[in-house]
């Protein structure tokens, strides 16, 4: 009667764990709270800035800030070799995005936008970039004291650089 007893229990655990959905692979539960926090982030029309003068992007964005030290870009340092000066860099905080444009002095043209951030994936959906963009180009940039850490993007207009 006891083996009856631990067979018939045994039976009805094995069932109820087949009932239970436990044992079947998890179908990505948290991928739909993901992709709504995603969606949930500000975001920023950046290939709509690219053609602004630093004026027009300041009406839209905000003040002006200065840009720290620890955001300036390695590849934009003054050269001693020339006597070209280097043109002028603002920061910009707008919907929780840092974005440091670089433009011309004289002219107010904006040469380039660089977003400012660990996580690049995260910047893309942001700033609503495509990488297949026939207007400007993307690029990834790196810390200069760790070339493999990285630091954000660079956008550049396709049609300033023709």
């Amino acid at each position: 009667m006891q083996w009856s007893q631990i067979l018939l229990g045994g039976v009805l655990m094995v069932g109820m764990g087949a009932c239970s959905g436990a044992h079947e692979p998890n179908h990505d539960r948290t991928a739909p709270a993901v992709a709504t926090a995603a969606l949930k982030l500000p975001q920023v029309n950046v290939a709509g800035l690219l053609p602004l003068t630093i004026d027009e992007i300041s009406r839209r964005l905000g003040p002006r800030l200065p840009v720290p030290d620890a955001l300036l870009d390695p590849t934009r340092a003054p050269s001693i070799h020339t006597n070209e000066q280097p043109d002028s860099t603002v920061l910009f905080q707008h919907r929780g995005l840092a974005i440091v444009v670089a433009y011309d002095a004289q002219t107010r043209q904006v040469n380039e936008l660089m977003l400012m951030g660990s996580n690049e994936n995260e910047l893309m959906a942001r700033s609503g970039l495509q990488l297949s963009s026939p207007e400007y180009l993307v690029l990834p940039f790196f810390q200069r004291q760790h070339p493999t850490r990285f630091m954000g993007l660079r956008v550049l207009a396709l049609a300033l650089s023709q």
